[in-house]
């Protein structure tokens, strides 16, 4: 874009108010149809020449004009005077915002709208000329530039105050204006009649404008609630961890693979062991038992115990003790189990399960057997089947990694959608609201 110096635009002309006789400062004759004077808000029509006629009397402005008539400013490498100010409402409503018209010599003119501390600046086809190849319709949707613009509000905007000169009459304009939004843009279809034309606006931080007019920030109006435009900071960090975390979750899962590839599984025993029951003291007591011996080959393996019996209202547990037959080192776990199952009210019921998993890691290369010490209140329990694995698949530690991955998108995909709640509970067309 083109940046402009101060002696682009025109000089000023200087005409006195047909009510109070006071000079009024105008910064582009050529273009000014109306002017409101300053001092006694007096809106005048431009005749001919440096001629104006009385019009009416405009109320006064309600809110002090946070930029001021006359400053320059660069926005985007565009540079700007502002030389009008409009207090406007929405017809039929209590809502009230303010828009500050801007000029650029060599382009034309920009709009600055604040609604509730939140700031746009819009502009035309003489910014954005593909504007003018927007088709009319009745859609809920238009498409321009590779967004969709979803509708957000119909409404007819009606001048309170104003403050400046204008190009056409501020107070007779019959504009029904339509408005797209897709955070941080927004399209504005304003028709008169039959004739309508589009509006590109993008959302813009007060900072910006502060440091584009040298303005103190404390002066700006606070924010209320979420903008219609006001881009959320969790859609963008939603949309980088979307592709992120996808790929993380993808390289997870490709380095179980390979780690599978490398050192696959390998069963080292499975048998089905005699449990030798005796009464010791009135109690119920089973035999301990050793299991074969077994070699584990690899320097370093994760060994996978799964026990089972075919318990029925009752319980098991087993302990293994894991011994080194060359240093006779030691690992020892504990597992149990338990099934219940029955009817009632014609339904049947279960719980619990007939086995159990026990996982140990990082067990050296060596020759070992297990010796296994099982429990049970079961005095008729006469089997339990030991199946012990090395280098067992950890899916559930792969899928556990892959959920915490998951965790700070999922939240910033509910900080996201949540914002965009809120900003559609200004809508009367919320996608949200069925």
């Amino acid at each position: 874009m083109t940046k402009l110096s101060l002696s682009s635009f025109p000089a000023n002309t200087y005409v006195t108010c047909k009510q109070c006789a006071k000079e009024i400062n105008i910064y582009h004759l050529a273009d000014c149809d109306f002017i409101v004077c300053p001092a006694c808000r007096a809106y005048l029509e431009h005749t001919a020449g440096t001629e104006f006629q009385l019009k009416r009397t405009l109320n006064k402005l309600e809110f002090v004009p946070v930029i001021t008539i006359g400053s320059i400013g660069i926005i985007d490498d565009e540079e700007f005077k502002v030389i009008a100010y409009i207090e406007k409402r929405e017809k039929d409503t209590s809502y009230k915002w303010r828009e500050y018209i801007l000029f650029n010599y060599a382009i034309g003119y920009a709009t600055l709208s604040e609604f509730d501390g939140h700031w746009s600046i819009i502009k035309g086809k003489e910014f954005f000329p593909d504007l003018v190849d927007i088709k009319d319709g009745h859609s809920s949707t238009i498409r321009y530039l590779n967004s969709d613009f979803q509708l957000f509000n119909k409404y007819t905007p009606q001048t309170i105050a104003a403050l400046g000169e204008f190009g056409e009459d501020i107070l007779v304009s019959k504009i029904n204006a339509v408005e797209f939004v897709s955070s941080p843009y927004m399209l504005v279809k304003e028709k008169q009649g039959q004739k309508f034309e589009y509006y590109f606006g993008e959302y813009i931080e007060p900072k910006k404008i502060a440091t584009a007019f040298n303005i103190d920030i404390n002066t700006f109006p606070n924010r209320i609630g979420i903008g219609a435009i006001q881009p959320s900071k969790y859609l963008d960090r939603w949309n980088s961890l979307f592709t992120i975390t996808g790929l993380a979750i993808i390289g997870v899962l490709l380095i179980h693979l390979l780690m599978g590839y490398l050192k696959p599984e390998k069963e080292l025993f499975y048998e089905s062991f005699q449990l030798i029951h005796s009464e010791v003291n009135g109690n119920n007591t089973i035999k301990s038992f050793a299991s074969p011996s077994f070699d584990i080959t690899d320097n370093s393996s994760n060994l996978e115990f799964f026990i089972s019996s075919a318990v029925n209202d009752n319980w098991l547990e087993a302990s293994m003790v894991l011994v080194n037959e060359q240093d006779n080192r030691t690992w020892e776990v504990s597992k149990g189990f338990e099934y219940y199952s029955g009817y009632e009210d014609g339904e049947s019921w279960s719980e619990g399960d007939r086995y159990a998993e026990i996982m140990l890691s990082n067990i050296p290369k060596g020759k070992y057997h297990i010796n296994i010490y099982p429990y049970s209140g079961d005095p008729n329990r006469d089997t339990l089947l030991v199946k012990v694995t090395a280098n067992a698949s950890m899916w559930r530690n792969t899928l556990l990694t892959c959920l915490a991955l998951c965790l700070y998108p999922a939240y910033c995909w509910y900080r996201m959608r949540n914002f965009e709640k809120k900003r559609w509970d200004n809508s009367n067309y919320s996608p949200f609201v069925s």
